[in-house]
């Protein structure tokens, strides 16, 4: 039997980012409170959380955590936008939790990486997300049709 195959997993570990996600920085104090909180309403033990390395783009800690996935429940991120943006090493991430049984939560956007649905919800809303983001955030009052009484949009 391999070493450690007996080994019961516990508890669901925070993983905490010090560069901003989606145009926000939170103080990693403010990540753990709010990943606390989840842990705690879900009925989880909580394990310390690992903080990721100051540089951009920078995944050294999570990656180090897929390694354990086999002694935790899981790993919790304040938000989805923590993730690599290359969808490739997502999906190699996912996989991961997909194969090991361990699940990755995203409390913000309220989703769970347990399955196929959860990588299509995760994934999904990263499409919805970055459509949003090239789309035009207003419409050319010229383009708009008159309306009798009203003579401008503005």
């Amino acid at each position: 039997m391999a070493e450690g195959a007996n080994r019961t997993r516990s508890g669901l570990q925070g993983y905490v980012t010090h560069q901003s996600f989606k145009g926000m920085r939170m103080p990693a104090t403010v990540q753990n409170l709010v990943m606390r909180d989840y842990i705690t309403r879900k009925g989880a033990q909580i394990r310390l959380s690992v903080g990721e390395y100051f540089f951009d783009n920078c995944f050294v800690q999570l990656y180090s955590m897929l390694r354990k996935l086999d002694e935790i429940e899981g790993i919790v991120m304040c938000s989805l936008f923590m993730m690599p943006t290359d969808s490739d090493k997502r999906r190699w991430i996912y996989d991961r939790f997909l194969e090991s049984g361990a699940a990755l939560h995203f409390v913000f956007e309220d989703i769970v990486v347990e399955d196929e649905e959860g990588v299509l919800r995760a994934e999904e809303l990263l499409q919805m997300n970055a459509a949003l983001d090239v789309a035009p955030t207003q419409i050319d009052p010229s383009l708009l049709p008159a309306i009798e009484g009203i003579d401008t949009f503005s």
